[in-house]
């Protein structure tokens, strides 16, 4: 139960991290990012369910296939930041390149945030 509860933290404080990380690129690099036509409240619902629908795989899935460390992180952060990129292209109508942008910098700014926290 403990991994499980966890893993509800983990998925809260993602959700927070990742949403404030869109708005901030929404606001200040929405222009040359393309998300000025999306809406902050859409924008924000899609990134939430983003990170509901991955963060299971990574915690839950992912550590069947790769028991190693390192590799671990590696192979679930490449495979959240590229699913998510891929989900931002296909609902936000991005470019390739904003979803994959979007995608690297809430990912890279929750991942960085939870290992200095935990």
């Amino acid at each position: 139960m403990l991994y499980e509860l966890a893993f509800l933290k983990a998925l809260a404080l993602t959700i927070v991290l990742e949403c404030l990380t869109a708005a901030l690129l929404k606001k200040y690099f929405g222009g040359r990012l393309k998300i000025n036509s999306v809406s902050y409240i859409q924008l924000l619902i899609l990134v939430a369910l983003a990170s509901a629908l991955t963060l299971p795989y990574a915690w839950f899935i992912l550590p069947a296939f790769v028991k190693s460390g390192i590799t671990y992180i590696l192979a679930a952060e490449i495979l959240v930041t590229l699913a998510e990129a891929a989900f931002y292209w296909f609902t936000l109508k991005l470019r390739i390149s904003s979803a994959i942008i979007l995608s690297v910098a809430a990912n890279a700014f929750s991942w960085f945030i939870g290992n200095v926290m935990f």
